[in-house]
């Protein structure tokens, strides 16, 4: 009895060591702990001043409530540094549409709308693509993105605590 009581309490601490040593969520890649950038790479700097993503490198980097940025240069990461709030996106791990919605998806750094001056991300996978379906809840549905954007931060709130 008492080595089958043994037995067990081994098997529970080996599980528990299991579970504890899994990688953590997709969502803490690009925090400071793990030291990779967000936006897989992609300057926040050059969607707001060249229309489109460019990769930023390593040497070039600034942090910014808890996320690792990269730039392209020194000069993008002196504007960035400057004023973080006006270029960082608004929700880097997150797809707006989706939490606007009331779900959490991860982000294609590729796939971007800015909006009022906001960076954002959009969700893009073979069964859903985040900004097109931003784009039809405003013409089909007759929502404008700012009360989208007001529903997606109210969300991201309720969803992350």
């Amino acid at each position: 009895m008492i080595i089958k009581h043994t037995q067990l309490c081994t098997a529970i601490l080996v599980m528990l060591l299991a579970v504890t040593a899994l990688p953590t969520h997709a969502s803490g890649h690009g925090t400071a702990e793990h030291g990779q950038p967000v936006l897989e790479g992609y300057s926040p700097v050059s969607y707001h001043e060249q229309g489109h993503p460019e990769m930023g490198f390593r040497k070039h980097q600034s942090m910014y409530q808890g996320n690792v940025y990269w730039f392209t240069s020194a000069e993008q990461k002196k504007k960035f540094d400057a004023s973080p709030s006006a270029y960082a996106p608004t929700f880097p791990h997150s797809c707006p549409y989706n939490l606007a919605q009331g779900r959490l998806e991860t982000v294609d750094p590729t796939n971007f709308k800015i909006v009022d001056g906001q960076l954002l991300l959009f969700h893009r996978s073979t069964e859903q693509d985040g900004r097109q379906r931003w784009e039809e809840s405003v013409v089909n549905n007759r929502i404008t993105e700012k009360e989208l954007l007001r529903r997606a931060k109210s969300n991201f709130i309720d969803l992350k605590f």
